[in-house]
């Protein structure tokens, strides 16, 4: 049998050439617009999506990832191999730990033999994309199963995640804002949030004034989660404008010795409920 298999989802935010490169299996989740289901990232991009989204009276809702088509992708890899490792978005975050435990049992039956892996990356993003990549590549080195699994758990306790919403408005227009959001975007708050905790929940972190005040505040906090005295592993993610992750990237880069440096726009999905957003996912 052939290397251990990788299944994630869209979430993860790997650039295409690292998912092709490293053979990485990708399910979606859904979304809603206007009664219209879609598949983030098949059949809606982030450029569609932005432009739908500005004029929409409705908030979109989001759906995890269909178990029948994590058991397709697990079947297809059971003709190449008799293991397999799917690493998720937090399941504190979205229900696709438990599609992924289903579409397992699914399979089991017609492959009996085949070992599958779930795991709960207790983030999302490029840090869940981070951990992907690192089990990505023991699999393509031939690593054992078990060696795969240690990888990937491994890397859990060391991916950080920080982000700044650049309005409050879509927050406040689906609902999921106090009602003293509005005051703070009139003030032009920029809240920072982040999944640092190791528990896979998403955590306020603090709020600046300005859209540049909140980039610094966030490359400055780097340093807080991760030794950067060690070379930095870092994605950059932004929602709509490549000029804005160019400028975040520019920022971190001069300011830490990174090693590895990927920059890639959040997915319809991710963006759903918050709008435009600038990320970063960084371990040391």
């Amino acid at each position: 049998m052939s290397k251990v298999g990788i299944v994630t989802d869209s979430t993860n935010c790997v650039p295409p050439e690292l998912i092709k490169e490293y053979d990485i299996r990708v399910v979606p989740l859904g979304l809603i617009i206007n009664g219209k289901a879609y598949r983030d990232q098949v059949d809606i991009t982030p450029a569609e999506f932005y432009r739908i989204y500005k004029d929409l009276k409705e908030m979109p809702t989001t759906s995890t990832v269909s178990p029948g088509d994590l058991a397709s992708i697990f079947t297809n890899l059971a003709k190449s191999t008799d293991s397999i490792v799917c690493i998720v978005v937090s399941k504190a975050l979205s229900a696709t730990y438990s599609s992924a435990e289903q579409a397992r049992e699914m399979v089991r039956s017609e492959h009996p033999g085949l070992n599958i892996e779930i795991i709960d990356s207790k983030n999302s993003t490029g840090a869940l994309g981070f951990i992907v990549l690192e089990a990505a590549r023991a699999a393509q080195a031939g690593k054992s199963l078990a060696k795969v699994v240690e990888v990937a758990q491994d890397m859990i306790s060391r991916v950080k995640f920080l982000a700044t919403m650049d309005t409050l408005k879509y927050l406040i227009k689906g609902g999921r804002a106090p009602k003293t959001a509005l005051f703070g975007e009139l003030l032009q708050v920029k809240p920072i949030i982040g999944i640092v905790s190791n528990t896979g929940l998403v955590s306020a972190l603090g709020r600046v004034r300005t859209k540049r005040k909140a980039l610094l505040k966030m490359v400055d906090m780097v340093k807080d989660y991760i030794d950067t005295s060690k070379p930095v592993h870092l994605m950059v993610h932004y929602s709509e404008n490549i000029g804005d992750g160019e400028e975040l990237r520019e920022m971190v880069t001069s300011s830490y010795n990174c090693t590895e440096v990927y920059m890639t726009e959040l997915t319809p999905v991710m963006s759903c409920h918050t709008g435009p957003l600038m990320g970063l996912a960084f371990y040391s």
